[in-house]
């Protein structure tokens, strides 16, 4: 057993976390969440959508510039933009599923999987339609922290069992190294875009515990978690901007 490699990996790997801490915190100084409930805001994220599929080859050309699909509007739907100095950066939807609301691209896309685990009383967050504009990125790999950040504050809010994250395969490592996804799915088409997606699992409970500790800058107040997430018919009426909280906490300075 090569301990010393083991260690060596470790510190390397507690450095990264280090430095990686040190500039979400500085950088969410200068972040606003945005729930997306309409006009120009909503065409927006549509816009950001389209341009990142297209590039990456998700989606083909679609006449109006916009991509968006028949889960945007349903009652259990959070979309939201992210925005880094007045910009959009990039967007995020997700939906919370139960037995009560069992809507979401991810049920349709591995209802063999889902259906069961939500009949045994199981919850789940679904994040999706994660898009970016890397031209607009304030500092290099941040923004997928940035983003998800979202779905961590949903999920101390929700206090589900487990985040689903369908992903293409080659985004995989990503998840698995800073959430210990778990891979449920092999990669198959995914409803609504082009390239193969497998589902995976970021499990809650303690990992969620675990990856707060090693990531402070994912913490949020009760007051930030309850203006995103806690009254959604009030929040539709009109866009809400919701600024980080990570600072708040002693151990996230």
């Amino acid at each position: 057993m090569d301990i010393s490699g083991n260690d060596a990996r470790a510190r390397a790997g507690a450095k990264i976390d280090s430095v990686l801490n040190r500039t979400m915190m500085q950088l969410l100084e200068h972040v606003e969440y945005r729930l997306i409930t309409g006009g120009e805001d909503l065409e927006a994220i549509y816009r950001l959508r389209y341009q990142s599929y297209l590039r990456s080859g998700m989606c083909g050309p679609i006449a109006s510039g916009m991509f968006e699909d028949r889960w945007d509007n349903l009652p259990n739907s959070y979309r939201f933009g992210v925005y880094c100095y007045g910009e959009l950066v990039s967007t995020l939807r997700f939906h919370y599923i139960s037995s009560e609301q069992p809507y979401s691209p991810s049920i349709d896309a591995y209802p063999e999987i889902l259906l069961p685990r939500l009949a045994r009383g199981e919850t789940f967050i679904d994040g999706t339609r994660f898009a970016a504009d890397p031209d607009s990125a304030p500092a290099p790999g941040v923004l997928p922290f940035l983003t998800l950040r979202i779905a961590m504050v949903a999920s101390c809010y929700f206090g589900q069992d487990s985040v689903l994250t369908p992903v293409k395969l080659e985004h995989s490592a990503f998840y698995m190294r800073f959430f210990h996804a778990v891979q449920r799915s092999e990669a198959k088409q995914f409803p609504g875009v082009l390239a193969p997606i497998a589902l995976f699992e970021i499990p809650a409970g303690e990992n969620m515990r675990l990856t707060l500790e090693r990531l402070p800058f994912f913490k949020s107040t009760p007051m930030e978690q309850r203006l995103m997430f806690g009254n959604p018919a009030i929040n539709r009426l009109t866009p809400l901007s919701i600024i980080p909280t990570a600072k708040y906490y002693r151990d996230a300075a």
